[in-house]
């Protein structure tokens, strides 16, 4: 394991390309903790907080991109990659709170809101005691070390080792590639030419690019995120990965066809960019690498707004696809010209649908439940996230109130929802009709 033995002293690295452009976004987007990305899950049992305290010291000494801190800025930007260390864990009590759990959401709220300076260490661990037998674990880490898939890869390797230290483990999988060494293959694929044919595809693709304007304020305030939270219920959820089986494509595709849809109901325009971030995880060997490998891709697709639902979705269904096969390249490195936008950026509509966790496990005589935490602020103008549970999906629709008004982003968030409803019971709507 190449990470475990490079884990004994500091080292200096180049950072990959996502990285900069996240430094970059950090000096003016990351005050309210918007870059901040938790790892945070429920603990039930007999929890021995030093037995936690080593297995987290073990997940960080196993992946560089945890231990690892920034310095410089531009093209000075390194990245220092400390040797292992005792991982402080900051345990709070709300077991003596006249309302634990109360007290637990208020703490949460703020911890997720506190920004992560990457200057000083990437990360925060924070435990809150809600009772002898119930805790909460939030290990929450700035995107510039890790991305969703990698908190994945952390929950699965605490939750071996704890396995492994309450003698019911079947081992700790071995680490994926090493960050740094993804980050020196994008850089040479990059300045190679081994990502030309990427490239050309998304000037192609988004050639012409004329963003949809949104509706912000004539004089924009101080930058704020704001939350509108809706539901879409179990019934609703089975209606639609039924008609998008029907259409021949995918959950994530029909979602998004629907946020097409309540767009061009808001902006008129049948030409819509929409971004979202792709795991980038094509190469076997970075399924279990920590770090920032997501790229930002943007999805771009043209309706006729008197088409049906399924022709619509065909439409995105070819988007999607293209993105995948391409999402070598985040956008940010491509040389377009979003003429016409009126000073907005295209990636300042963004769609996301997280996958679906492992909800729950069992290690060490401990049962482990995955939190999917709504408090994270949004560094984009306008992002619905869209978060799988039991009993259907959060409707998440994350606004800069400093530039939007909220009875807009209401509204959009309830056309969602009434779409998805809509579309759930029937296909034959057209695309201009769907909310």
């Amino acid at each position: 394991m190449p990470e475990a033995r490079e884990a004994r002293e500091e080292r200096e690295i180049d950072p990959s390309a996502g990285q900069r452009l996240l430094w970059f976004l950090d000096r003016y987007r990351g005050h309210d903790g918007a870059l901040n990305c938790p790892m945070m899950c429920r603990i039930r049992g007999p929890l021995e907080t030093e037995v936690l305290r080593r297995c987290l010291e073990t997940v960080v000494s196993r992946h560089e991109s945890l231990r690892t801190v920034f310095r410089g800025g531009g093209r000075h930007l390194r990245g220092i990659v400390r040797a292992s260390a005792p991982v402080d864990l900051d345990l709070r009590r709300l077991d003596g709170s006249p309302d634990p759990e109360r007290a637990l959401r208020e703490a949460v709220a703020e911890e997720l809101a506190t920004r992560i300076d990457p200057v000083r260490s990437g990360f925060r661990t924070t435990l809150w005691r809600v009772a002898d037998d119930d805790h909460v674990l939030c290990l929450n880490m700035h995107h510039l070390v890790t991305d969703s898939w990698s908190c994945g890869v952390v929950f699965q390797d605490l939750c071996a080792l704890l396995g492994e230290a309450g003698g019911d483990g079947d081992g700790t999988p071995a680490p994926g590639m090493p960050f740094s060494e993804f980050a020196a293959w994008q850089r040479a694929a990059l300045d190679g030419g081994a990502l030309r044919a990427q490239q050309e595809y998304w000037q192609q693709r988004l050639a012409g690019l004329t963003l949809a304007p949104l509706p912000v304020r004539d004089v924009p305030g101080e930058r704020s995120t704001a939350l509108v939270r809706r539901e879409l219920d179990r019934a609703t959820v089975d209606g639609l990965r039924e008609a998008a089986r029907a259409g021949g494509s995918t959950l994530f595709s029909l979602l998004l066809t629907l946020y097409y849809g309540v767009l061009h109901r808001a902006t008129g325009r049948t030409d819509l960019a929409v971004a979202s971030l792709y795991a980038n995880r094509t190469r076997p060997e970075l399924r279990r690498t920590v770090g920032f490998l997501a790229n930002m891709v943007v999805l771009r697709t043209r309706f006729d707004p008197a088409a049906g639902v399924l022709d619509a979705l065909r439409a995105t269904h070819a988007t999607v696809t293209g993105a995948f096969l391409n999402q070598g390249v985040p956008y940010q490195l491509l040389p377009l010209r979003e003429a016409q936008s009126q000073g907005a950026r295209a990636d300042d509509i963004v769609f996301q649908m997280l996958a679906e966790p492992v909800y729950s496990t069992t290690a060490g005589g401990l049962a482990l439940e995955v939190l999917v935490p709504d408090g994270v602020g949004s560094r984009f103008e306008l992002e619905l996230v869209l978060v799988p549970h039991g009993e259907g999906f959060h409707v998440l629709l994350f606004y800069n109130e400093g530039r939007l008004d909220e009875k807009f982003a209401t509204e959009l968030a309830e056309r969602y929802v009434t779409a998805a409803e809509r579309v759930s019971r029937d296909t034959g709507l057209s695309f201009g009709r769907v909310c």
